[in-house]
């Protein structure tokens, strides 16, 4: 039998077009532009949270998932700042938990036993916080438990290892001071934290010095019960989630001694700086410190460094330097806070040498803007779509909210941040917004840092004040 012919005359594939024309002008009469759409409000509705507290007095929070059988576990602990000496010590030791392996098996060994099975176990740490994560099979609960415990009880911190990571970070350090931006936004930092050691950074000396030893106290003062907070999520129960914690961490201990932050102050320290580098570009930081994560208007800064560097090709600085003037290969600004101090608010933009400075000046100009005439309306309203909408993902599943409760406890937050965080986006007016700018940016306190070559500039950066020029000392091997 003949496959059945398909009509495909001239006359039939014209009449096809006519009727998809008519229903295309039908829909299109009475369909509205994007912005002209109306949705129902956005609403979250969290899932059932229950808390977990455990005799050696470690707490924390549960969120059960069960159309999966997957399980994700965090344990974050506080840290501390090394001595000056030793900075970088976090980051070895973070690595070297789980990299090292413990006293009962190798690295090599869980990581075939891990493979074998589709299972993930990973440690970090930084200068305030580190974690511990894990991600499996509910079937796998007793081995990624029992290698989770003998990491955080009886790490063995293999002195190979330990060499392995500091060799590591030295060559980092090495080419981080041979890139004109990496070199700048480390020096800026330094520039805003000047006496405090958040603008301390890991250089090849203090890395060198760190010792086994060095390793072992940093465990052995922050990786303790009750300096830390457990999250778990997926297809498990709570009671079975207090019995694998009894069974398997039964001989963690808790510590004497947590870390000790030092006060920082909020300080406004403007300044020019210049940093010569042999490039044909020139790389430009402004900005100051920031907020606390606790102020309660950081929400609307959120939404006023959307609209003046931090959403994209639509703000203000990326759409007049870099698509206006045509003068940078990237432009923009970051509002960010913190929780244990201030964070640091940032305008940058990179560009050729020969528009350094009409660069750096329209990137000043957004800013006394954004601190001044403020944004429009249509503005607010699109930065908060944005945000409310990009907040969604927050809620995305059961172990990225677990997360950020564990992110909250650990830093002192309330428990329903997020949640207060919304609710200000979509309260949010234009004169919340404007307050914002002219409240918390500061134009007349800004630090200015440029990197590059002032000898092709296209005018003297002493026209923005007395410059200070810093001198980067080439990194040298420490025995």
């Amino acid at each position: 039998m003949k496959p059945r012919q398909v009509n495909s005359c001239p006359q039939h594939v014209a009449w096809v077009l006519f009727l998809g024309l008519i229903v295309f002008t039908a829909a299109s009469s009475t369909a509205d532009l994007p912005k002209q759409l109306k949705f129902d409000p956005i609403e979250f509705k969290t899932p059932e949270v229950e808390t977990l507290e455990l005799p050696m007095g470690l707490h924390g929070y549960l969120i059960e998932d069960h159309d999966i059988p997957v399980i994700d576990i965090v344990i974050m602990f506080r840290t501390g700042f090394p001595p000056d000496d030793r900075v970088g010590l976090a980051n070895v030791a973070g690595w070297a938990i789980r990299n090292g392996g413990s006293a009962e098996y190798s690295k090599a060994v869980m990581d075939d036993s891990l493979e074998f099975v589709g299972a993930s176990l990973e440690t970090r740490a930084g200068s305030y916080t580190g974690q511990i994560t894990a991600n499996f099979l509910t079937k796998d609960i007793n081995l990624v438990f029992m290698f989770m415990a003998d990491l955080i009880v009886s790490p063995a911190f293999d002195p190979e290892k330990i060499e392995l990571r500091k060799n590591s970070l030295i060559e980092g350090i090495r080419r981080k001071a041979d890139d004109a931006g990496s070199l700048g936004r480390r020096e800026f930092a330094k520039l805003i934290y000047a006496n405090h050691p958040a603008g301390r950074e890991a250089t090849v000396g203090t890395v060198s010095n760190i010792t086994r030893d060095d390793v072992v106290e940093f465990h052995n003062r922050y990786v303790r019960p009750n300096n830390a907070v457990i999250g778990i999520s997926g297809d498990i129960t709570r009671q079975q989630a207090i019995d694998k914690i009894s069974e398997f961490l039964a001989d963690w201990e808790p510590g004497e001694v947590g870390p000790e932050f030092p006060e920082m102050g909020y300080e406004l320290s403007p300044s020019v700086n210049y940093i010569y580098k042999d490039v044909n570009q020139a790389y430009i930081f402004v900005g100051h410190m920031s907020m606390n994560s606790a102020n309660d208007d950081r929400p609307l800064t959120a939404l006023m460094n959307y609209i003046l560097g931090g959403g994209s090709f639509t703000s203000w600085i990326t759409q007049k330097i870099r698509s206006d003037e045509g003068l940078a290969y990237s432009a923009g600004s970051s509002f960010r806070a913190s929780p244990w101090g201030y964070g640091l608010f940032t305008g940058s933009c990179q560009t050729k040498a020969e528009a350094a400075m009409r660069a750096l000046t329209l990137l000043v100009e957004q800013i006394e803007k954004m601190d001044g005439e403020g944004p429009t309306a249509e503005e607010v309203r699109d930065a908060k779509e944005s945000l409310v909408n990009r907040q969604v993902f927050d809620y995305e599943s059961a172990a990225r909210i677990v997360d950020r409760l564990v992110y909250y406890d650990i830093t002192g937050l309330p428990l329903d941040t997020l949640e207060r965080e919304f609710r200000v986006y979509q309260a949010a007016t234009l004169e919340d917004v404007e307050r914002a700018g002219a409240e918390y940016l500061h134009p007349e306190g800004l630090t200015i840092l440029v990197v590059g070559n002032q000898n092709l500039f296209d005018r003297p950066l002493s026209d923005f004040g007395e410059v200070n020029v810093i001198e980067i000392e080439e990194e040298v091997d420490f025995e």
